[in-house]
């Protein structure tokens, strides 16, 4: 099944920043930078996931008040999984949430093949797609602070054979990676619970 651009009332050209992560993590520090990579991308827009009618009235009042046409906020509606990590494949590059990453929504991006950019942070919920960015092997969109948050997304947008290597390399990795193998994992956490349940374990001698 093919997808495009206008079954998602996206633009035909531009570029397009990517956040389905529920609207309730969006806090006003990312949203100030993603209305700044709006200013200085042309074209571009933020595709963000509709978590209810409240919120994208919110959001768009939000982005006027930041000299931001709300239209260039386009809100995704819930649909069956197949067809939601299908349509990732529209986007460009995906924006991380701060205080609270994506978790989820990180690995069906990265899994869809949409590379993800985030900041890590302190706390566990901060940090959690820097660690899966790390178990793919890509951790060159793991940022430190907020101004290389938006910088490292601007070089990207603005740099075709720089997504374009991205993406490859999402794609690539994985089916490499230990992130989505999961044989790998059921084998280790096989071997884990035979260590913890047989006293005479090696370990122990």
């Amino acid at each position: 099944e093919s997808f495009f651009r206008s079954d998602y009332s996206l633009p035909d050209q531009g570029f397009i920043f990517t956040c389905f992560n529920s609207n309730k993590k969006i806090s006003p520090k990312e949203f100030d930078i993603w209305m700044r990579l709006l200013t200085k991308v042309k074209g571009s827009v933020l595709w963000l996931y509709k978590s209810n009618t409240l919120a994208v009235e919110n959001l768009c009042k939000e982005a006027e008040k930041r000299n931001i046409d709300s239209n260039r906020l386009i809100f995704a509606n819930n649909l069956p999984l197949k067809k939601h990590l299908a349509r990732y494949s529209l986007g460009d590059l995906g924006l991380d949430t701060f205080n609270c990453n994506g978790h989820t929504t990180t690995s069906d991006a990265l899994w869809a093949g949409l590379p993800v950019l985030t900041k890590i942070g302190k706390s566990f919920s901060a940090r959690v797609s820097a660690s899966l960015l790390t178990s793919l092997g890509i951790t060159e969109l793991i940022t430190n602070n907020e101004n290389e948050y938006e910088e490292k997304a601007i070089h990207i947008a603005n740099n075709p054979d720089v997504l374009k290597k991205l993406k490859s390399q999402v794609i690539t990795l994985r089916n490499k990676s230990p992130l989505f193998n999961s044989n790998l994992f059921t084998k280790n956490l096989e071997s884990k619970f035979q260590e913890l349940v047989n006293p005479y374990n090696q370990s122990y001698r």
